[in-house]
């Protein structure tokens, strides 16, 4: 059992913004913003997602995935702070990956402890957050409960998940808020039995 005490704790559902990601091969980008708890500090996050038609790698064709960003150069992760570029590249085959590819890796990194679980919402306490955050997004896309942000460029979804922003009623900034997540998540997988 986890003794991680973080956590999401509030989804805003108004806040999801997505975009047509590509057409061959169809998938879609989202944002949505969260309240996270991280060692006693609530903080708005936003948090990116990806949907997809395909269901390789035991993906299921509607779900929204969580993401970390989205490579813009072919080889290894520079694009991303320190950090995370060294989480991607502990993550990820080779650590490096192709322009356009969904970084995901620390969602899938690690044995799940259930067999029962679904791949690509991580190996840590977050899972099901994750997992529900989307089924959420599934339902209020089905429904057209979004907001288009034709915009939402992997240069732009890079730009706002490492936004220097303190967001109303924070003491961090995005990036470091998103940062703080991502690195709990590999610290928690990484530590699993």
């Amino acid at each position: 059992m986890s003794t991680n005490l973080n956590q999401i704790i509030n989804v805003y559902k108004d806040s999801f913004r997505l975009n047509l990601y590509t057409v061959d091969h169809f998938r879609m980008i989202g944002i949505i913003d969260v309240d996270f708890l991280f060692q006693g500090d609530i903080e708005r996050v936003t948090l990116a997602f990806y949907s997809s038609s395909g269901v390789n790698s035991g993906k299921i064709k509607g779900l929204w995935y969580p993401i970390v960003g989205i490579k813009i150069y072919t080889g290894a992760f520079v694009e991303f702070p320190p950090l995370i570029n060294s989480i991607l590249t502990q993550t990820t085959y080779h650590g490096s990956a192709q322009k356009g590819w969904l970084a995901k890796s620390p969602f899938f990194y690690g044995k799940l402890t259930d067999s029962s679980q679904i791949v690509g919402f991580s190996n840590s306490s977050y899972y099901h957050a994750l997992l529900e955050i989307g089924k959420l997004l599934r339902a209020q896309y089905e429904t057209g409960d979004f907001q288009n942000l034709k915009t939402l460029s992997p240069t732009l979804l890079n730009q706002l998940l490492f936004s220097q922003e303190i967001y109303s009623g924070n003491q961090y900034a995005q990036q470091e808020n998103f940062q703080r997540f991502i690195s709990d998540i590999f610290y928690h997988t990484f530590k699993a039995p």
